[in-house]
């Protein structure tokens, strides 16, 4: 039995091996003092990094007659995916926004008539400093809260 490739496997097993290469180079930035990371090659330092023990997340709160706290989906602040809108609350947030903002999600809320929305009475713009650690290891609470705006959900009497 001989051992010889043909031309095309040649060529099919140096394409495959120069792109494992490829792939795998971006983690040799693990071992450099100032990695860069870049699209589309990356070496993921978002599961590296050192993370901080707390984090600041800007976020809306609604509440009904009880005072009961009830999260209200960011799908109402904007459209996009979840890390997108959140931006744009934050943002929003921190250029004085945030009364503006919550108007208009009240008014969103004010026409929903199907549970927990029907049961608000108010809405809230919320920042909230969380334990990353202790987030996901069950205790879901914030270590503090700063309410940004707070509007009442006007609804029309029927």
């Amino acid at each position: 039995m001989h051992c010889l490739f043909l031309p095309n496997e040649i060529v099919a097993r140096g394409a495959t091996l120069l792109l494992v290469l490829v792939v795998a180079s971006p983690v040799l930035q693990n071992w450099h003092k100032r990695p860069h990371d870049s699209f589309p090659l990356s070496y993921f330092p978002m599961f590296s990094e050192t993370r901080q023990p707390e984090m600041k997340v800007t976020y809306l709160v609604g509440l009904d007659s009880a005072g009961n706290r009830h999260k209200v989906p960011y799908k109402f602040a904007g459209n996009g995916g979840l890390n997108q809108v959140r931006r744009q609350i934050a943002a929003k947030v921190r250029r004085g926004e945030a009364a503006d903002l919550c108007g208009k999600i009240a008014k969103k809320l004010a026409g929903r008539d199907s549970p927990p929305y029907v049961d608000l009475v108010e809405v809230q713009v919320v920042s909230g400093r969380y334990s990353l650690s202790g987030y996901f290891t069950g205790d879901q609470s914030p270590r503090s809260e700063v309410v940004h705006a707070s509007c009442s959900i006007k609804r029309e009497k029927s």
